[in-house]
Formats: C-alpha cells, structure tokens, sequence
C-alpha cells in the first residue's frame, strides 16, 4: 500500500497535536443530524448535490453554478490538474504533500519555488513567482493560509499575481475560515478550493469545493468526477448543517477567538526554537537542537504527538507542526516540549 503523510493518530494514550483541525470540536448537534440522517435511511438512495449546492452557495454568497462539491480539499488538489491535463504546475511550497505521488503517475513536471523561511515571519517574493509562472506559461497553485507555515498571501500580491500572469491562479483555502485571512472572490483565471473538513473538526465527512467563475473550467473537473463523489451521510450532514447559519457564525466566531489567543499564547511560551508566525490553527517550529525522529519520539513519552514536517518539500528533519488545542492541551504541549529539550518545566 502507498504510503501517504498527513496528520493524525489511533493512539488513545496521546494528545493529538498533529491533525490540524478546528480545535473546539465539531459542533454540538453533529451527531443529532448524523443520527437524523441515517434515521431518513439516505443510505438507501444515490444521493443528489441540487440541495447540498443550493446550501453551498448560500453560506459562500456566490451562485450555483459556479460551485462544484468535491470529496473533500485533498481530491479538489488531484483532480484538478488531472482534469486541466496540465504538463506542469508552479507550487508555491511547502504545500500538500501527495503531489509527489500524482505528478509522478501523470507525468506533470513541478516548479517548486519555496516560502522564505528566514526569520520567524515567512515570506513570499512575489516578483519572483510571476517571472517564474510567465517563463513556463503554467498554472500557479499556493494554499492560503499556508500548510505547514500558516503563512497568508495578502491580497495585493495575489491582485498582482492574477493581473501578472498569462494562466490560472488556484488558491487551495481549505483553513481560511480559522484563519485571520479574508476570504478572496473567485474569478475568470483564479479557482478557489475550500473544505468544511478543517473547518468544523469533522475529517471523517469528507466535503469540499471548487469555485471558479471558469464555467469551462468547472464543467472540465465536474466531468472528471465519479458520479457520486460525496456519500449519502455526508451529503445529508452538511446539507442541514450549512443551513444552521445563526450557529455557525457564532460557532466560528468562538473558534476563531480560541485560535487567535491560543497561538499567542504558545508563541510567547515556547523557547529556545525557531516558531514561525501563523495566522491559523497550527505552527511551523524549528527545533535543531534534537530533529526529528527523536523529537516526535521523546514527545510521544510524554503523551503528546506531533506533526513531523520533514515530509513536506522543502523543510528538514528540524521541523514539525503543531496544532492549537484546548488550554490545558496546550499547556501540556508547552510542558512537554520544555522537558524534551532539557528547560525548566512551565
């Protein structure tokens, strides 16, 4: 079987710091609806997306048709380029890492220009990503906020970026709504890829979304589907949950405000290691006092298990990524860290 490298664990003896979801939970009433849906016997039926879409485009304020439901962000990322038959695609890393795996089996060549990850605030040049995507008339793909540094493109550079270039912009936006990042609008050249996955803390129902006013485009990676992309429970779930949207602004809201001051929070309690400034749920460290494995190694002794960041392209065995939990997660993240590389206890 092929290996793949993302986040999370089956260990039920550790705190899970590795999967970077939304740290208040899936919300309250998920299991009522689940329950709801399977007393409906939706399970029973093919299931169509008219109402999912209809639901879809309510909550992102654009039209139907400019939608299209996926199974979740990760099969937005694959299909897309399959879809598009791309030759070549410029991805702004590090980013998603199964695009070893499909630019391999489709003979897509990469153009992999790299984060600046200097000092502690990462950075992008611009300049530099415009002169590399009109030299190889390819697509430009970037995650905002970004996986695993939570770095976010601003969007005057994005502005640029599109105005700049002679082809598509694909902005991967699966964390943006537990991010401090602006949401940005699609348009002709730009396809946007959200997901409720991350969002909500639900990874086990899988949704997510192109959005690209591109008709041709959308009808391109539509017709590259499997008929039923999204199963009958999931169809259901978010369906009805999406329609919740008193719960769900005050559900983000809070989410959001847990998020901000908590990374605060480990970010002026972590020492002696590089942490990067993120505007998500999840920080990018540094630590070349003891790389990884030892690292994840010694952290799992004490319970906590972390995101190794090595298999992302660009970084190295001195980094990993740790996701924002509740408060006392967090303070046994920190106390856990300190006692590995050998400091006073917090």
């Amino acid at each position: 079987m092929i290996k793949r490298n993302h986040g999370g664990t089956l260990n039920k003896n550790v705190i899970d710091f590795s999967s970077p979801t939304n740290p208040l939970g899936p919300p309250e009433f998920s299991d009522k609806i689940i329950k709801n849906c399977i007393k409906r016997k939706v399970y029973k039926y093919y299931p169509s997306y008219k109402k999912l879409t209809k639901a879809l485009s309510d909550y992102w304020g654009i039209s139907e048709e400019y939608i299209v439901p996926v199974n979740g962000s990760d099969e937005a990322l694959t299909l897309i380029p399959l879809a598009l038959k791309l030759k070549k695609l410029i991805i702004i890393e590090p980013n998603f890492g199964d695009f070893n795996l499909m630019s391999k089996n489709l003979k897509i060549k990469l153009i992999r220009p790299l984060i600046k990850l200097e000092n502690e605030e990462p950075y992008i040049n611009i300049d530099e990503i415009v002169k590399i995507a009109n030299k190889n008339n390819s697509p430009v793909l970037f995650s905002r906020p970004n996986n695993p540094t939570g770095y976010c493109i601003n969007e005057k550079d994005l502005d640029y970026l599109s105005s700049s270039i002679k082809n598509l912009v694909i902005a991967d936006e699966a964390f943006v709504e537990i991010s401090s990042c602006n949401k940005i609008k699609p348009t002709e050249n730009l396809i946007i890829i959200r997901s409720q996955t991350k969002t909500f803390s639900t990874p086990g129902l899988r949704l997510g979304e192109v959005i690209s006013l591109n008709k041709s485009i959308l009808n391109k990676i539509e017709s590259s589907l499997q008929a039923w992309p999204i199963d009958s429970i999931t169809n259901c779930f978010y369906t009805e949950m999406l329609n919740e949207r008193e719960f769900i602004m005050k559900y983000l809201t809070i989410s959001n405000e847990i998020i901000s001051k908590e990374r605060e929070f480990i970010m002026n309690n972590l020492e002696n290691l590089i942490k990067f400034k993120s505007k998500t749920s999840f920080i990018l460290i540094k630590h070349e006092k003891m790389p990884n494995p030892i690292f994840k190694r010694e952290l799992i002794k004490r319970g906590v298990f972390i995101r190794d960041a090595s298999t992302f392209f660009g970084l190295n065995k001195s980094y990993s990524r740790i996701s924002i939990k509740t408060h006392d997660e967090n303070i046994i993240l920190l106390n856990a860290i300190k006692g590995v590389l050998n400091e006073k206890i917090y």
